[in-house]
């Protein structure tokens, strides 16, 4: 197996060809082949792809059979390719799960002097995969049923929505005992503004609730960093945020898809009346 960066206009071509048939459970990385970033490499073996990498601090992949992934190439070849150490590992269970041993491999055979051991990541998050399935049209309304208005936020309102994004990331991003910083939250937030489509909830004029888009792929949009105030859950403000970027997506062309820690059952439950089914399993890990 030969690990070949993806470089030419044939290799994205390529390499959309590929991500296509899987791009349900790797859109993010999908989003990164239709921007043509300089980071994916294919995995080869002789003339046939196995899979395809983004190298960065974050490691997103699609390898639809890890049984042709030959882990010695890896473990002897991957190494030279990371220009950053690896801080997260995001994608399908079990090619999520596979990373894992390896990069835990090339960790433990450069750093053994490390205070806490470089070979094991601190934790990882399950979740379930959602695709959009259902067939009823959604509704195009700005407004919900009791009248509160959704907008769409831009760089304008990251004071504003700075809380609420600060308050998710604490509950589903951030890793138990490391301290998030409002830099953190800022650079996030702005990179959402910038590059995704958000979109908030107001009520008698202050934002309660959130969502976003966090990647706009080939054929699909991955909707993310759904929340609601805790003073003003249980109205159905975030089904109804959900919805509205649902719309965006279908206008678009693009199927909507999302994922779900397998713990969050309320979530789980909503996204399923809203008309989302689960299409796999999906794995984060954090080192």
């Amino acid at each position: 197996m030969t690990l070949i960066p993806v470089e030419t206009p044939e290799d994205f071509l390529l390499a959309q060809q590929f991500i296509i048939p899987h791009e349900e459970t790797c859109t993010t990385l999908a989003s990164l082949v239709r921007r043509k970033t300089d980071k994916l490499i294919f995995l080869k073996n002789e003339n046939e792809i196995s899979g395809i990498l983004s190298l960065d601090s974050t490691i997103y992949h699609c390898i639809p059979d890890i049984n042709l992934i030959d882990n010695n190439s890896l473990l002897e070849n991957l190494p030279y390719l990371m220009k950053k150490p690896v801080r997260c590992i995001s994608g399908e269970t079990s090619g999520t799960e596979f990373l894992v041993e390896i990069v835990n491999s090339i960790n433990g055979s450069l750093d053994t002097t490390a205070s806490r051991p470089l070979n094991h990541p601190e934790i990882k998050y399950p979740y379930r995969m959602l695709r959009w399935s259902s067939k009823k049209i959604v509704s195009t309304s700005t407004t919900t049923e009791n009248g509160e208005e959704i907008i769409r936020c831009t760089e304008h309102d990251m004071e504003i929505l700075h809380p609420l994004q600060k308050d998710y990331m604490k509950g589903e991003v951030a890793v138990p005992g490391r301290q998030l910083t409002d830099a953190e939250v800022d650079i996030t937030l702005r990179q959402i503004l910038k590059n995704q489509l958000c979109f908030a909830l107001t009520v008698d004029g202050d934002i309660v609730a959130k969502a976003n888009t966090n990647a706009i792929g080939i054929n699909c949009i991955q909707i993310g960093g759904v929340y609601t105030h805790p003073l003003y859950r249980r109205n159905g403000y975030a089904g109804a945020l959900v919805q509205a970027l649902c719309n965006r997506a279908l206008q678009a062309g693009r199927k909507p898809v999302l994922f779900v820690k397998e713990k969050n059952t309320p979530a789980f439950n909503l996204y399923q009346k809203l008309g989302f089914e689960e299409c796999g399993r999906y794995m984060i890990a954090y080192y």
